[in-house]
C-alpha cells in the first residue's frame, strides 16, 4: 500500500504531456506536474500582493496543490486525445475521491470540486493562474528552441483566461 508521500510525489515523475507531445525530442528536462503545481503558487502569491486580489490566499493556494490530484491516477490527459477528453472530469475524479478518502482529506475533493465548477473568485483566479502559468511555460520552451508557434498556440487558447493579466507575460 502507497504512502501518502509516496502518492504526492508521483506528481513529481508526471511530466505534463502538452511538453512531451511538442518538445519530447528536444534536449532538455520536461516540466512535471509538482513544478506546475509549484509555480502556479508562486505566481497566485505575487499577483495576490501586487494587485492586492481579493481572495482567500490559504483557499487560492490549497486549490492549486490540490488541482492536479487526480492526474496520480489519470495521468495528464493533452487537449488533443479527445476520446479521454470526454471523460477527463469523472476519470480525474475518481482518483481525486481516492486520495482523498484514503487520507481522511475530504478538502481534498471538495477544493479539487470547486477548481473545477470554476464559480468562486478563489477558483476563477486559480483557473486563471493555472493558465498563466501553462504559457509561461510555453513561452519559455519555445524561446528555447525557437519554436514562436507553440508559445502563440497557448497564448491564443488561454488569452480570454488570462485577460487583464497579460503582463505577467513578461517575468
Amino acid at each position: 500500500m502507497s504512502t501518502y508521500y509516496d502518492e504526492i510525489c508521483a506528481l513529481k515523475n508526471l511530466v505534463r504531456t502538452g511538453w512531451t507531445i511538442r518538445f519530447g525530442g528536444e534536449d532538455f528536462r520536461l516540466e512535471s506536474d509538482a513544478e506546475h503545481i509549484f509555480s502556479c503558487c508562486m505566481l497566485a502569491l505575487k499577483i495576490i500582493a501586487e494587485e492586492k486580489v481579493q481572495v482567500n490566499t490559504e483557499t487560492v493556494l490549497k486549490m492549486l496543490l490540490y488541482h492536479e490530484i487526480g492526474e496520480i491516477d489519470a495521468g495528464d490527459i493533452p487537449v488533443i486525445d479527445i476520446e479521454r477528453r470526454k471523460n477527463k472530469y469523472e476519470i480525474e475524479k475518481c482518483g481525486v475521491e481516492r486520495v482523498s478518502t484514503a487520507y481522511d482529506m475530504p478538502e481534498i475533493l471538495d477544493l479539487w470540486k470547486e477548481f473545477e465548477e470554476n464559480k468562486t473568485p478563489e477558483a476563477k483566479f486559480c483557473k486563471m493562474i493555472d493558465k498563466l502559468d501553462t504559457v509561461l511555460q510555453a513561452k519559455k520552451y519555445s524561446e528555447q528552441n525557437n519554436r514562436p508557434e507553440v508559445y502563440e498556440e497557448f497564448f491564443e487558447n488561454a488569452k480570454s483566461l488570462i485577460a487583464g493579466y497579460e503582463k505577467y507575460l513578461d517575468l
